[in-house]
């Protein structure tokens, strides 16, 4: 019966890519063959040989952060991966282990001293590129978080407090890594439109192969109960009565600075009318003593019921003001 391979490296079934990487990277150094300990490393295995060890620890690693043989391992056990599967895309040979410990620590750190990770971090430190990523650092990918604005915030402008989690050294040997709480204010411009990113440079995850991500926040709109943006522009429905819409009324409508706005509507209201505002909407981004309009639209309230001698009156009224019927 063989060894579970995520024992070997002391992670769970469920690490990440980046948790695989983390464990060896911290076994590895410390059961290198020629490091000269002052103290015996520990190690998931204590009845085995730090030579056994080392060698089921880059077998483990060698099939772990593959996701292929990794994918085969979790559905198929040891058994599957050493014998060959057929899988929907065909048979996939059988894995065997090369027993070349030293290319393997080799092509993750890129030397073959226990210590050179650290030296040659100082004295030569890695180019930037991403063909490579166990031997060189890359840019990690972004981490990308919505940023929810009522229209009254994106009107005034605001600073949100956003709670984030990120991955962090724990050590200065930058071997351990933790996952730590931080709160990032994000300045919000007046105005700014939906689907803007601010983005914070590397203020994300940071690791041992990776140039720390980007940290983007992406505004997004809440709806509001009265109004609907378009741009820098917003639109509003005003529910009247039929005598309203006849008549004319005096308009009274709250604006998205908590202004009374109040004029007298003297036209007669028919279903395309529009009252528009000027300059009561929101503030353009890139000038914001300049703003969008207010488009205010009218939903007219008929009766559910006039009497028989009511609606003779109305006919009457109609004829007399030569309305088509």
């Amino acid at each position: 019966m063989g060894f579970d391979y995520y024992a070997i490296l002391n992670i769970p079934r469920t690490a990440s890519e980046v948790d695989i990487r983390l464990a060896y990277r911290k076994l590895a150094v410390r059961c290198h063959p020629k490091n000269d300990f002052h103290d015996a490393p520990q190690i998931p295995f204590p009845s085995l040989s730090l030579e056994h060890y080392w060698e089921l620890l880059n077998e483990a690693f060698d099939v772990l952060s593959n996701a292929r043989r990794r994918q085969i391992y979790d559905l198929y056990g040891e058994e599957g991966l050493k014998s060959g599967v057929v899988t929907p895309e065909g048979f996939v040979p059988p894995y065997k282990f090369s027993n070349d410990c030293m290319k393997i620590y080799k092509d993750f750190f890129a030397t073959y001293s226990p210590y050179g990770d650290f030296i040659d971090a100082v004295t030569r430190p890695p180019p930037l590129c991403a063909d490579d990523p166990t031997a060189v650092r890359a840019k990690g990918p972004d981490i990308v978080h919505p940023i929810e604005l009522s229209l009254e915030e994106i009107f005034h402008g605001a600073i949100k407090k956003m709670r984030i989690i990120r991955e962090e050294f724990a050590d200065e040997a930058q071997v351990e890594m933790v996952l730590v709480e931080d709160t990032i204010p994000v300045h919000v411009p007046p105005g700014v439109p939906s689907g803007t990113c601010i983005r914070f440079p590397e203020a994300g995850n940071r690791g041992p192969k990776i140039i720390p991500s980007d940290i983007v926040f992406v505004v997004t709109e809440s709806n509001h109960d009265r109004f609907r943006r378009d741009g820098v522009d917003l639109h509003a429905v005003q529910n009247i009565s039929l005598e309203n819409a006849l008549v004319g009324f005096s308009l009274e409508i709250e604006g998205i600075d908590g202004r009374q706005i109040v004029t007298q509507i003297v036209d007669i209201v028919d279903p395309h009318y529009v009252k528009i505002f000027e300059g009561e909407g929101l503030p353009f981004p890139e000038d914001t003593t300049q703003r969008g309009d207010l488009f205010v639209t009218f939903e007219v309230s008929f009766p559910n019921f006039i009497p028989k001698e009511l609606r003779e009156k109305f006919r009457t009224v109609f004829q007399e003001l030569n309305c088509p019927e």
